[in-house]
């Protein structure tokens, strides 16, 4: 891999529950001299900042469901994200609706994203074209056709979309979105046609409610939350300032005992159609 200097693309721990995960980065975390992009581990570990949760819990929650209107986001996921976010209010924090504009950055995105494949996959394509899938491709040619201003805009737009955020955490310690767009959907599919009755524009259109926070250079926890109509998992985006996972962990930390979910997942594979997609 050539992207050691793309900060498009990060490596986060998977675990059972938000203690684990913590444990977990605890075992990831510090400098390596091979990769530029790390920085040494915090002084104090994750595992224990988890351990303090209770104690210093975040004053002050946004929550957005859609970025107010700017991601098509399935119904049901809207709701119950928008009722499992109140745990918070139990464990003695504020929540309030509030999300940055989006901005352009739907567009910026792919362009910048287009351009670590350039990075990565440019020769590949010239050698093995036909070994690589459609996406693979599209993104590539897509990078390679950008011009130096449609370069310089997305870095711009990015850079906007980062002070925004960074103003957002002036008054709010921790921002919760929903984890994802929609819930499961068809494995053999590469992404679902439409979202709450949203054609979508290309295969990464359903992503944004995650690539926005990749792009503000934010960690991120993904914590179940409740369940659909059909019994699929559904998570919450826990957000902390950039560098600041401890953050994130301890809000996530505080939720989940909240919920008391990290004990009902992982969901056992279950025989059955596909359900539906939203139409509206």
């Amino acid at each position: 891999m050539n992207n050691i200097f793309s900060t498009l693309s990060v490596q986060g721990p998977m675990a059972r529950n938000v203690p684990d995960l913590a444990l977990f980065l605890d075992a990831m975390a510090g400098w390596c001299p091979l990769d530029p992009l790390t920085y040494d581990a915090p002084a104090r570990s994750y595992a224990d900042a988890v351990a303090a949760a209770p104690t210093e819990r975040p004053k002050r929650i946004a929550f957005t469901a859609d970025f107010n209107g700017q991601l098509p986001i399935d119904r049901e996921t809207r709701e119950i994200c928008a009722k499992a976010v109140r745990a918070f209010e139990a464990a003695g924090c504020i929540v309030e609706e509030f999300a940055p504009d989006l901005g352009q950055l739907g567009e910026a995105f792919l362009i910048l994203r287009s351009q670590a494949f350039v990075v990565d996959r440019e020769l590949q394509l010239q050698s093995h074209r036909e070994l690589l899938k459609p996406d693979i491709i599209w993104n590539t040619e897509r990078g390679l056709a950008a011009t130096p201003s449609q370069l310089a805009w997305a870095d711009r737009e990015r850079a906007a979309f980062f002070r925004r955020v960074a103003a957002m955490f002036a008054t709010y310690d921790v921002f919760v979105t929903p984890g994802a767009a929609t819930p499961a959907f068809d494995v053999m599919l590469r992404n679902p046609e439409t979202i709450a009755g949203v054609k979508l524009e290309n295969y990464m259109a359903g992503s944004m409610i995650n690539a926005a926070i990749t792009l503000a250079g934010c960690p991120a926890v993904a914590v179940p939350c409740g369940f659909d109509q059909y019994g699929r998992p559904v998570g919450l985006q826990v957000v902390a300032p950039p560098r600041r996972d401890d953050v994130a962990l301890q809000a996530a930390a505080l939720f989940e005992q909240a919920s008391g979910l990290d004990k009902m997942v992982p969901v056992d594979p279950r025989p059955g159609s596909v359900p539906p997609g939203e139409t509206a």
